[in-house]
């Protein structure tokens, strides 16, 4: 294969944008005669002008002797073999070429289903960029030589702004369908459109997710929740069916809850984009929202037994096929059961908002009310109640009853 390379300054890539750890790692490397590069989003994303956050490096260097050229590293992983390298500031990988082999390979197990489930077989740098997913992260660079080198015209489909994989779109994805979220997240974070040929992968091939580690699968929510792009993972994921192979509890057939991701992803992006942090519970809060409000009937006349139940059933089915460490089970809990608490106003309201958990409840009552009309009443009594002082909060239980008997009495 004859690459096509490209001198740095075409892109205008600053080397103060580059993590000082991995160009560290990298001069070590070299000096120890070995080949290194980062690879993947660190320079697509300077190609792209945009600051990247991560460096992932890649070299002819095998595990082990990456291992003892670095001290502060560690090998991880039993599928792919790969290397960590830590420093007082970031953890940086580092992976070893691989080989595209063969499956009679001692190093490479496949399973009948085409699924790669071992591949430790390291091979040259022509190799191992076929072994790669996407056209736009198979881009090489050598900071010190300044080549950018480009074996799958990824330069050209970060400009035309596609979605691609390298080689056939079902091969891939049979191969590791945790591809088909890989997918989704970078069209969703670039904004970037995904190929045909991978969306008709995607439509064949998605219930294959289903068969995948339910911590690998969780581990990719994370990644398409709660990076900034949350509305348009959503959006993504909707649009090619797979939204609803992840979270299959509730068939929104006539659009309501598409409304409700679609405010509350919004409002997840521009919480983060605020500088405040997210909680993956109040993510998977929302996203399992559906199945609990209509079992319940919260909107009318809940059913404790109803909601008790679709509550405890709907994450312990979640824990299979996503994951849902159980330090978060509870906080979801939390959130929803005491939805139930804005329409029980007496007395033990003052605790209520002291609780831990009333803010993220009362955010979550916000989201409801994008669709839930009926809340009015009781969202602009709790904005008001909530920050009052004691005396306000006194006068405020004493005239709720009146208000709300008015309410439904017109």
């Amino acid at each position: 294969m004859t690459p096509d390379i490209y001198n740095d300054k075409r892109f205008g890539i600053n080397h103060k944008d580059i993590s000082p750890n991995a160009l560290s790692i990298i001069s070590k490397l070299h000096k120890s005669g070995f080949k290194a590069y980062i690879v993947g989003g660190g320079i697509r994303d300077m190609i792209k002008g945009l600051h990247p956050k991560d460096f992932d490096i890649v070299t002819d260097c095998e595990p082990e002797e990456i291992r003892r050229i670095f001290r502060n590293s560690r090998i991880i992983g039993r599928r792919f073999k790969l290397v960590h390298i830590a420093f007082p500031d970031e953890v940086l990988e580092t992976t070893t070429f691989r080989s595209g082999g063969t499956n009679a390979s001692e190093s490479i197990e496949v399973n009948d289903k085409g699924r790669i489930v071992r591949d430790n077989h390291w091979g040259t740098q022509e190799e191992d960029v076929m072994r790669r997913d996407l056209t736009i992260n198979s881009i090489y660079y050598d900071p010190f030589s300044h080549e950018v080198i480009d074996y799958t015209n990824g330069i050209k489909d970060l400009k035309d702004r596609k979605i691609k994989f390298i080689g056939n779109s079902s091969e891939r994805i049979l191969e590791d369908p945790v591809r088909i979220l890989r997918a989704i997240r970078f069209a969703a974070k670039l904004n970037f459109t995904i190929d045909k040929e991978i969306a008709d992968g995607i439509k064949e091939h998605k219930h294959q997710l289903l068969e995948m580690p339910s911590a690998r699968l969780y581990e990719e929510i994370l990644k398409l929740f709660m990076s900034g792009h949350a509305e348009n993972s959503y959006k993504q994921l909707s649009s090619h069916g797979v939204f609803d192979v992840l979270f299959p509890h509730y068939q929104d057939r006539d659009g309501l809850f598409h409304k409700f991701f679609l405010n509350a992803f919004k409002e997840t992006d521009q919480r983060l984009e605020s500088g405040k942090k997210l909680n993956v519970g109040f993510i998977y809060a929302i996203l399992l929202w559906p199945k609990v409000f209509v079992d319940s009937e919260i909107s009318e006349q809940i059913n404790f037994k109803k909601f008790y139940r679709s509550i405890a059933g709907v994450v312990r089915k979640q824990q299979i096929i996503t994951s849902v460490p159980k330090k978060f089970s509870s906080f979801i809990k939390d959130v929803w059961m005491n939805q139930v608490r804005f329409n029980r106003v007496g007395k033990k309201s003052l605790n209520f908002t002291k609780n831990l958990r009333f803010r993220a409840a009362y955010d979550f009552l916000l989201l409801r009310g994008k669709i839930e009309p009926d809340l009015k009443f009781t969202i602009d009594w709790w904005t008001e109640f909530k920050t009052a002082n004691y005396d306000k909060k006194i006068r405020l239980l004493n005239t709720y009853k009146k208000k709300n008997a008015r309410r439904y009495n017109s």
